[in-house]
Protein backbone atom coordinates (compact mmCIF):
# COMPACT_ATOMS: atom_id res chain seq x y z
CA UNK A 1 0.00 0.00 0.00
CA UNK A 2 2.74 2.48 -0.75
CA UNK A 3 5.62 3.52 1.51
CA UNK A 4 3.28 5.68 4.29
CA UNK A 5 3.54 5.38 7.72
CA UNK A 6 0.38 5.29 9.55
CA UNK A 7 0.25 8.20 10.86
CA UNK A 8 1.14 9.61 7.37
CA UNK A 9 -2.08 7.63 6.15
CA UNK A 10 -4.18 8.78 8.71
CA UNK A 11 -3.41 12.56 8.05
CA UNK A 12 -3.52 12.33 4.22
CA UNK A 13 -6.74 10.37 4.96
CA UNK A 14 -8.15 13.32 6.83
CA UNK A 15 -6.90 16.06 4.49
CA UNK A 16 -8.90 13.64 1.34
CA UNK A 17 -11.48 13.43 3.20
CA UNK A 18 -12.53 17.47 4.22
CA UNK A 19 -11.22 18.32 0.65
CA UNK A 20 -13.08 15.61 -1.48
CA UNK A 21 -16.69 17.77 -0.71
CA UNK A 22 -15.31 21.72 -0.14
CA UNK A 23 -14.40 23.66 -3.53
CA UNK A 24 -10.81 23.07 -2.62
CA UNK A 25 -8.84 20.36 -4.60
CA UNK A 26 -8.99 17.45 -3.24
CA UNK A 27 -6.15 16.07 -5.41
CA UNK A 28 -3.76 19.54 -5.25
CA UNK A 29 -3.65 18.66 -1.18
CA UNK A 30 -3.03 15.20 -1.54
CA UNK A 31 -0.02 15.95 -4.26
CA UNK A 32 1.30 18.60 -1.79
CA UNK A 33 2.71 16.52 0.99
CA UNK A 34 4.63 14.57 -1.66
CA UNK A 35 6.17 18.11 -3.52
CA UNK A 36 6.94 19.85 0.28
CA UNK A 37 7.79 17.19 2.45
CA UNK A 38 9.08 14.39 0.31
CA UNK A 39 6.18 11.77 1.98
CA UNK A 40 6.25 9.13 -0.85
CA UNK A 41 3.37 8.76 -3.03
CA UNK A 42 0.33 7.17 -1.40
CA UNK A 43 -0.30 4.63 -3.99
CA UNK A 44 -3.56 3.26 -6.37
CA UNK A 45 -4.88 0.79 -3.27
CA UNK A 46 -4.94 3.98 -0.87
CA UNK A 47 -6.68 5.99 -3.26
CA UNK A 48 -9.53 3.53 -3.34
CA UNK A 49 -9.67 2.86 0.28
CA UNK A 50 -9.94 6.41 0.96
CA UNK A 51 -12.43 6.80 -1.86
CA UNK A 52 -14.39 4.48 -0.91
CA UNK A 53 -14.89 5.69 3.15
CA UNK A 54 -16.21 8.89 1.24
CA UNK A 55 -18.61 7.53 -0.81
CA UNK A 56 -20.45 5.02 2.30
CA UNK A 57 -20.46 8.46 3.90
CA UNK A 58 -22.23 10.41 1.17
CA UNK A 59 -24.61 7.59 0.63
CA UNK A 60 -24.87 7.12 4.44
CA UNK A 61 -25.64 10.78 4.63
CA UNK A 62 -28.38 10.73 1.67
CA UNK A 63 -29.63 7.34 2.42
CA UNK A 64 -33.34 8.28 3.02
CA UNK A 65 -33.46 9.87 -0.83
CA UNK A 66 -30.84 7.39 -1.76
CA UNK A 67 -32.86 4.27 -0.47
CA UNK A 68 -36.05 5.32 -1.61
CA UNK A 69 -38.22 3.39 -3.89
CA UNK A 70 -38.70 6.07 -6.85
CA UNK A 71 -35.01 7.16 -6.22
CA UNK A 72 -33.81 5.62 -9.89
CA UNK A 73 -37.08 6.68 -11.42
CA UNK A 74 -36.99 10.27 -10.78
CA UNK A 75 -36.05 13.05 -12.89
CA UNK A 76 -33.52 13.95 -9.77
CA UNK A 77 -31.16 10.69 -10.99
CA UNK A 78 -31.62 11.47 -14.30
CA UNK A 79 -30.10 14.77 -14.20
CA UNK A 80 -27.50 13.11 -12.04
CA UNK A 81 -27.09 10.35 -14.90
CA UNK A 82 -26.71 13.94 -17.76
CA UNK A 83 -24.65 15.62 -15.46
CA UNK A 84 -21.85 12.57 -15.28
CA UNK A 85 -22.03 12.28 -18.65
CA UNK A 86 -19.20 14.99 -19.39
CA UNK A 87 -16.97 13.72 -17.41
CA UNK A 88 -16.93 9.93 -18.11
CA UNK A 89 -16.89 10.94 -21.73
CA UNK A 90 -13.96 12.95 -21.45
CA UNK A 91 -12.32 10.40 -19.47
CA UNK A 92 -12.98 7.78 -22.11
CA UNK A 93 -11.62 10.00 -24.65
CA UNK A 94 -8.60 11.20 -23.28
CA UNK A 95 -7.77 7.91 -22.00
CA UNK A 96 -5.05 8.84 -18.73
CA UNK A 97 -5.42 12.24 -18.86
CA UNK A 98 -6.23 12.31 -15.38
CA UNK A 99 -2.91 10.63 -14.95
CA UNK A 100 -0.91 13.86 -15.60
CA UNK A 101 1.71 14.95 -13.01
CA UNK A 102 0.76 18.50 -12.24
CA UNK A 103 3.47 21.13 -10.88
CA UNK A 104 3.29 22.96 -8.02
CA UNK A 105 3.18 26.19 -10.29
CA UNK A 106 0.26 25.18 -12.21
CA UNK A 107 -1.72 23.79 -8.77
CA UNK A 108 -1.31 27.33 -7.41
CA UNK A 109 -2.36 29.44 -10.61
CA UNK A 110 -5.44 26.29 -11.15
CA UNK A 111 -6.30 27.32 -7.46
CA UNK A 112 -6.26 31.53 -7.99
CA UNK A 113 -7.89 31.08 -11.42
CA UNK A 114 -10.89 29.22 -9.94
CA UNK A 115 -10.84 30.99 -6.85
CA UNK A 116 -11.86 34.37 -9.01
CA UNK A 117 -14.18 32.25 -11.23
CA UNK A 118 -16.06 30.84 -7.53
CA UNK A 119 -16.06 35.08 -6.88
CA UNK A 120 -17.61 36.00 -10.00
CA UNK A 121 -20.07 33.25 -10.00
CA UNK A 122 -20.97 34.37 -6.05
CA UNK A 123 -21.06 38.06 -6.77
CA UNK A 124 -23.56 37.48 -9.71
CA UNK A 125 -25.41 35.16 -8.04
CA UNK A 126 -25.52 37.48 -4.66
CA UNK A 127 -26.70 40.50 -7.15
CA UNK A 128 -29.89 38.76 -8.86
CA UNK A 129 -30.83 38.24 -5.43
CA UNK A 130 -30.66 41.42 -4.64
CA UNK A 131 -31.89 42.92 -7.30
CA UNK A 132 -35.08 40.15 -6.13
CA UNK A 133 -34.61 38.33 -9.39
CA UNK A 134 -35.65 34.76 -8.66
CA UNK A 135 -33.09 32.53 -7.29
CA UNK A 136 -33.55 29.03 -8.89
CA UNK A 137 -34.41 26.04 -6.94
CA UNK A 138 -32.11 22.62 -7.85
CA UNK A 139 -35.67 20.78 -8.02
CA UNK A 140 -35.93 22.90 -11.13
CA UNK A 141 -32.56 22.00 -13.13
CA UNK A 142 -33.33 21.19 -16.24
CA UNK A 143 -31.42 18.79 -18.54
CA UNK A 144 -29.51 21.55 -20.20
CA UNK A 145 -28.60 23.07 -16.84
CA UNK A 146 -27.19 19.96 -15.79
CA UNK A 147 -25.56 18.46 -18.60
CA UNK A 148 -23.79 22.91 -18.34
CA UNK A 149 -23.08 21.97 -14.86
CA UNK A 150 -21.75 18.69 -16.19
CA UNK A 151 -19.17 20.24 -18.40
CA UNK A 152 -18.09 22.89 -15.80
CA UNK A 153 -17.42 19.49 -13.49
CA UNK A 154 -14.90 18.20 -16.35
CA UNK A 155 -12.76 21.29 -15.59
CA UNK A 156 -12.15 19.21 -12.43
CA UNK A 157 -9.13 16.93 -14.27
CA UNK A 158 -6.98 20.29 -13.49
CA UNK A 159 -5.43 19.75 -10.47
CA UNK A 160 -6.46 22.32 -8.26
CA UNK A 161 -9.37 23.20 -9.65
CA UNK A 162 -11.83 21.24 -7.36
CA UNK A 163 -14.73 19.13 -8.44
CA UNK A 164 -17.34 20.13 -5.77
CA UNK A 165 -15.70 23.32 -6.95
CA UNK A 166 -16.19 23.60 -10.55
CA UNK A 167 -19.82 22.08 -10.19
CA UNK A 168 -20.50 24.65 -7.66
CA UNK A 169 -19.14 27.54 -9.32
CA UNK A 170 -21.22 26.44 -12.56
CA UNK A 171 -24.88 26.15 -10.73
CA UNK A 172 -24.46 29.59 -9.40
CA UNK A 173 -23.71 30.55 -12.97
CA UNK A 174 -26.83 29.45 -13.85
CA UNK A 175 -28.50 31.16 -10.59
CA UNK A 176 -29.31 28.39 -8.11
CA UNK A 177 -29.22 28.78 -4.15
CA UNK A 178 -25.52 28.73 -2.92
CA UNK A 179 -26.55 25.83 -0.98
CA UNK A 180 -28.33 23.99 -3.66
CA UNK A 181 -25.20 24.41 -5.56
CA UNK A 182 -22.93 22.68 -2.25
CA UNK A 183 -25.51 19.76 -2.31
CA UNK A 184 -26.19 18.84 -5.41
CA UNK A 185 -21.86 18.80 -5.68
CA UNK A 186 -22.03 16.32 -3.26
CA UNK A 187 -24.47 13.80 -4.80
CA UNK A 188 -22.29 14.16 -8.09
CA UNK A 189 -19.54 13.05 -6.20
CA UNK A 190 -21.34 9.23 -5.73
CA UNK A 191 -20.45 8.42 -9.43
CA UNK A 192 -17.26 10.61 -9.14
CA UNK A 193 -16.08 8.74 -6.34
CA UNK A 194 -17.10 4.85 -7.94
CA UNK A 195 -15.67 6.71 -11.29
CA UNK A 196 -12.57 6.98 -9.28
CA UNK A 197 -12.64 3.70 -7.76
CA UNK A 198 -13.42 1.94 -11.07
CA UNK A 199 -10.44 3.53 -13.29
CA UNK A 200 -8.56 2.93 -10.29
CA UNK A 201 -8.95 -0.85 -10.56
CA UNK A 202 -9.11 -1.47 -13.86
CA UNK A 203 -5.81 0.20 -15.00
CA UNK A 204 -3.79 -0.57 -12.09
CA UNK A 205 -3.06 -4.27 -10.97
CA UNK A 206 -3.59 -2.83 -7.41
CA UNK A 207 -3.99 -7.03 -6.60
CA UNK A 208 -0.26 -6.71 -6.32
CA UNK A 209 0.61 -3.94 -3.84
CA UNK A 210 1.79 -4.32 -0.45
CA UNK A 211 -1.22 -3.98 1.63
CA UNK A 212 -0.96 -3.25 5.16
CA UNK A 213 -4.01 -4.29 6.42
CA UNK A 214 -4.85 -1.98 9.76
CA UNK A 215 -3.60 1.02 7.57
CA UNK A 216 -6.06 0.20 4.81
CA UNK A 217 -8.90 -0.33 7.34
CA UNK A 218 -8.24 2.96 9.42
CA UNK A 219 -7.57 4.56 6.34
CA UNK A 220 -11.14 3.72 4.96
CA UNK A 221 -12.21 4.31 8.72
CA UNK A 222 -10.67 7.50 9.24
CA UNK A 223 -11.91 8.91 5.44
CA UNK A 224 -15.73 7.72 6.45
CA UNK A 225 -16.29 9.48 9.94
CA UNK A 226 -14.13 12.73 8.61
CA UNK A 227 -16.21 12.82 5.16
CA UNK A 228 -19.71 12.01 6.82
CA UNK A 229 -19.01 15.20 9.24
CA UNK A 230 -17.82 17.44 6.91
CA UNK A 231 -20.66 17.07 4.74
CA UNK A 232 -23.20 17.65 7.47
CA UNK A 233 -20.76 20.95 8.13
CA UNK A 234 -20.23 21.95 4.76
CA UNK A 235 -23.86 22.06 3.79
CA UNK A 236 -24.79 24.19 7.30
CA UNK A 237 -21.61 26.72 6.55
CA UNK A 238 -22.44 27.59 2.93
CA UNK A 239 -26.05 28.31 3.84
CA UNK A 240 -25.51 30.16 6.91
CA UNK A 241 -21.99 31.95 5.91
CA UNK A 242 -21.64 31.09 2.05
CA UNK A 243 -18.39 30.31 -0.24
CA UNK A 244 -16.33 33.74 0.68
CA UNK A 245 -14.29 32.06 3.25
CA UNK A 246 -12.87 29.34 0.97
CA UNK A 247 -11.98 31.46 -1.86
CA UNK A 248 -9.93 33.48 0.81
CA UNK A 249 -8.25 30.50 1.32
CA UNK A 250 -7.80 29.10 -2.11
CA UNK A 251 -6.42 32.39 -3.29
CA UNK A 252 -3.83 32.44 -0.19
CA UNK A 253 -2.95 28.76 -1.11
CA UNK A 254 -2.24 29.63 -4.49
CA UNK A 255 0.05 32.78 -3.62
CA UNK A 256 1.76 31.22 -0.88
CA UNK A 257 2.59 28.04 -3.43
CA UNK A 258 3.58 30.41 -5.61
CA UNK A 259 6.03 32.60 -2.71
CA UNK A 260 7.42 29.32 -1.50
CA UNK A 261 8.55 28.02 -5.15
Amino acid sequence: MSELNFLQAIILSVIQAITEFIPVSSSAHLLLPSKLLGWPDQGQFFDISVHFGSLVAVILHFRDKIFSRNFYTSNFFLLLVVATIPIIALTLIFNGITDLRWSLTSIAIANIIFAFLLLLSTKINIKNTNNREITKDINKLTLNGALTIGLWQTLSIISGASRSGTVVTGALFLGYKAEDAAKFSIYLSIPALIGAMFFGIIKNNILNEDIDILIAFSSILTSFIVSYLTISWFLSFVKKVGFLPFILYRLFLGISILWLI
